[in-house]
């Protein structure tokens, strides 16, 4: 059996309930750069809104926030994320780079993290929107801190997918397993990460469940063939950047050496 329907079946003996700590995974997390400007935004946001008197308003907004990203999320990872095979190998290294290369490798924490490319600019974008949303300063930084939170949390939730911890929540338990039938059973389907995003897939008709259907062909490889010499180009630009090996971080390897 191929580990991808091993992942799906059972944890292996370095996944179960922890070769690595949970602490493990916050720390593998906070040392993202990318996820740095992120946790500063949303520190200051709070320490702001509480050194100046917390209001009831203050969390209606960081609501408001967070379920404005959800819709961004889903629709990110369709719309942009999955987007038609691009003509040229220069975009398919950046499509690799953006996410083709998190389903070629999904062992590999450096692919899987949004690049600080379209992350800067869709801060940017939430920017204007809440501003122009907004009724007052205080509102706006409230709502953008919620929105924020929603993207920590969705960076959060896929990391725990991908390391060798399984959780010990039902909640958590449940988003990791979602998440992997994306990967290994059905590309097309369950795009949601982020615990409450997960009624999107539903709201959009593109849920999952296990042993629906047959294993999609093109989990791995996103429509192209296996021998493409464009995976093993790009495979081979990025290959350096990994903390690990060339297919694995090194929360893997970690996990692995104890076995």
């Amino acid at each position: 059996m191929p580990h991808e329907a091993q992942v799906l079946a059972a944890p292996s003996a370095a996944e179960r309930g922890g070769r690595v700590a949970l602490l493990d995974v916050h720390t593998e997390f906070v040392s993202h750069a990318g996820n740095w400007p992120f946790l500063a935004l949303a520190a200051g946001v709070a320490l702001g809104l509480l050194l100046t008197g917390p209001q009831w308003a203050d969390a209606a907004w960081l609501v408001c926030g967070l379920l404005l990203f959800v819709p961004q999320e889903y629709f990110t990872h369709v719309l942009l994320l999955h987007r038609k095979l691009p003509r040229t190998q220069r975009v398919y290294e950046w499509m690799y780079r953006l996410h083709y290369g998190h389903h070629d490798h999904p062992r590999r924490h450096d692919l899987m993290y949004m690049p600080m490319w379209l992350t800067l600019p869709m801060m940017a974008g939430n920017l204007l929107l809440f501003w122009l949303l907004t009724p007052d300063t205080r509102a706006f930084w409230a709502a953008f801190g919620g929105a924020t939170l929603g993207y920590l949390v969705f960076e959060w939730s896929h990391l725990l997918c991908h390391v060798p911890f399984v959780p010990k929540s039902r909640l958590w338990r449940h988003v990791r397993s979602q998440h992997l039938l994306h990967h290994f059973a059905d590309e097309k389907r369950g795009y949601a990460v982020a615990p409450w995003s997960l009624f999107m897939d539903t709201l959009m008709r593109t849920p999952l469940q296990r042993g629906a259907g047959p294993r999609s062909s093109s989990c791995r490889y996103l429509g192209l063939q296996a021998d493409n010499p464009w995976i093993a180009q790009a495979r081979a630009r990025f290959a350096a950047r990994s903390s690990g090996d060339a297919t694995a971080s090194r929360l893997w390897l970690r996990a692995v050496a104890k076995e």
